[in-house]
């Protein structure tokens, strides 16, 4: 008389999503290849990002074919939103975003810097700023950039890949950890995963000669499991961050420089913003704002005041299209 063996759930995360398909990771198992459970395909079809890199799901072996039977609850998620529709789910249950800014070749502009920050205070997912390629510039340079953050209480560090510069401290901050890297591309997340890892895990891009922009190496997210307990999840190089799903007091709030006024404010838990909003009325006269930090605030804002307008090069894609 055989018996057959009954199929135990067993716990996964998420570490890739090929379109119906789902790379799972757990210490036990390494990683296997799964598909939705039909009850969850279904949901799939209705929700945008029902199932996204860090997810942790229940999952279950038949036949030697992987189901995803359940997704638990997010402590967090981080999102972006430049467009009509829902916001896009870029990662779930991280410990960290490590936001990757170049210092040179190409130089990561303070407007996406300060956009990522305000996206990751409303995830309530504490930021760490890596400011690479400091064998670019000199020193005075690269502490002068960085000190405008590190000044607003920010956790930053400098590194360089080619020199060496930060790497032992920036394990020490990833130890332990699950960190989402996010960057414009070419600001060197693939460089610093390599080193890191110690192997050639992802390719590196070249930045264009022309346009000193990075092209685009990382296609979708990936979970990489190192040594120290480090995990990081590397993204697709993107070229800004949308802060469309952010109400103009939850921007406001973003800003360290701001949001101690917030205190003085007379009705608690307010926040929406008016004309009376001690953050908004400070805006105007805080000295402690650098200017291209105003700027960018000043950017944000008005990108929700005219939040899916039509520019020249939308124009020029559909002439090209038609």
């Amino acid at each position: 008389m055989s018996t057959s063996t009954i199929p135990v759930k067993e716990f996964f995360t998420i570490a890739r999503v090929f379109g119906a398909f789902y790379d799972l990771y757990s210490p036990e198992r390494g990683r296997v290849r799964a598909v939705l459970r039909g009850r969850l395909r279904n949901i799939a079809a209705k929700e945008r990002h029902p199932f996204v890199v860090g997810d942790r799901v229940c999952a279950m072996e038949s036949g030697g074919e992987w189901a995803i039977e359940e997704r638990l609850s997010r402590k967090n998620e981080l999102l972006r939103k430049s467009k009509e529709g829902d916001a896009q789910v870029l990662c779930a249950n991280v410990d960290q975003i490590a936001v990757l800014a170049s210092l040179k070749d190409p130089e990561t502009k303070d407007g996406f810097l300060d956009r990522c920050l305000a996206a990751a205070y409303l995830s309530e997912v504490p930021p760490l700023i890596i400011f690479t390629k400091s064998d670019l510039v000199d020193q005075e340079t690269a502490i002068k950039r960085s000190s405008v953050y590190k000044n607003l209480g920010y956790d930053i560090i400098i590194v360089s890949c080619q020199t060496g510069q930060g790497l032992e401290e920036l394990c020490t901050k990833f130890s332990s950890k699950t960190t989402y890297l996010v960057g414009n591309s070419g600001v060197g997340k693939s460089s610093l995963v390599n080193v890191l890892s110690d192997r050639e895990l992802q390719k590196t891009s070249q930045v264009s000669l022309s346009t000193k922009k990075g092209k685009h190496t990382t296609t979708n997210s990936n979970f990489l499991v190192l040594e120290d307990n480090i995990v990081l999840i590397d993204s697709p190089g993107i070229k800004e961050w949308g802060i469309l799903h952010l109400s103009k007091g939850e921007i406001l709030e973003s800003y360290p420089e701001l949001r101690k006024y917030k205190e003085e404010c007379d009705i608690s838990d307010c926040c929406d913003a008016g004309p009376g909003c001690k953050m908004l009325i400070s805006m105007g006269e805080a000295t402690d704002i650098s200017t291209e930090r105003r700027k960018s605030l000043e950017s944000m804002l008005a990108s929700l005041e005219n939040p899916f307008r039509i520019t020249r090069r939308d124009h020029l894609k559909n002439e090209s299209k038609s």
